[in-house]
């Protein structure tokens, strides 16, 4: 059997509102599916998610440790591609995503792409994720990097060599593991690696919040905790 050339990591933790769009999602795609594996990558959650992932995932695997940054790394570690994607489980990609993500690796350490809201119903956060797309692609030509967490790609090798993403219970693991990747090599702005993601966290809490942890994070290396971002932490 042909192996991989792509593992795509979902991480979830009681998603079964949302896991069944995002897998069919990744499997409904530009290239032939025997270039990519799906891995969900499961923090022990307590509702359908995981009997939902096996129907679609060729992996699930789970872990006890509830941290996005661990989640992923655990799912990577099951990976068999020599390049890895990651995406979150409320993220719908587009049909050409893993297409665009093998065409970036293929250039260069690490990849990320444009971003929208999926939910159409407040104007604000559709400006404010049209704001965060241009951000993405920017902070990328400025060699300073600043990834979305539901949208990135790395070899694995590159991703390995810098730790991975960081474990601890924070929200700017993303934000972390694109310094550590832009420092070893080059970072690519795929516009075919475009994807969807809900609104629901940033409804949760303040955009300026959103706003504000990174801007800490970045200069004084500060951020708080995933249980004030998400009420069923």
């Amino acid at each position: 059997m042909q192996k991989p050339i792509a593992s795509i990591v979902v991480p979830t933790l009681n998603e079964k509102e949302f896991i069944e769009k995002t897998l069919k999602a990744l499997l409904n795609q530009s290239i032939a599916k025997d270039r990519y594996e799906i891995i969900v990558s499961d923090s022990s959650s307590t509702d359908s998610t995981v009997e939902i992932a096996k129907r679609y995932a060729d992996k699930v695997v789970v872990c006890k440790k509830v941290s996005a940054g661990f989640g992923r790394n655990w799912g990577a570690k099951h990976a068999t591609g020599k390049f890895i994607g990651f995406v979150d489980a409320d993220t719908l990609v587009g049909e050409q995503w893993v297409e665009g993500l093998i065409e970036a690796l293929g250039k260069g350490v690490a990849s990320t792409g444009p971003l929208e809201a999926l939910e159409k119903d407040s104007l604000w956060l559709r400006i404010f994720y049209r704001w965060w797309s241009l951000q993405s692609r920017l902070s990328v030509l400025l060699h300073f990097p600043i990834f979305p967490g539901f949208n990135i790609g790395a070899r694995k090798e590159a991703f390995e060599k810098v730790g991975g993403f960081l474990t601890e219970n924070i929200v700017t693991e993303d934000i972390d593991l694109g310094m550590k990747l832009n420092s070893i090599g080059k970072i690519v702005f795929s516009s075919k690696m475009k994807v969807k993601t809900s609104t629901r966290r940033v409804e949760e809490v303040p955009i300026r919040t959103y706003i504000g942890n990174a801007i800490n994070f970045v200069l004084f290396k500060r951020s708080h905790g995933w249980e004030k971002h998400r009420k069923n932490f």
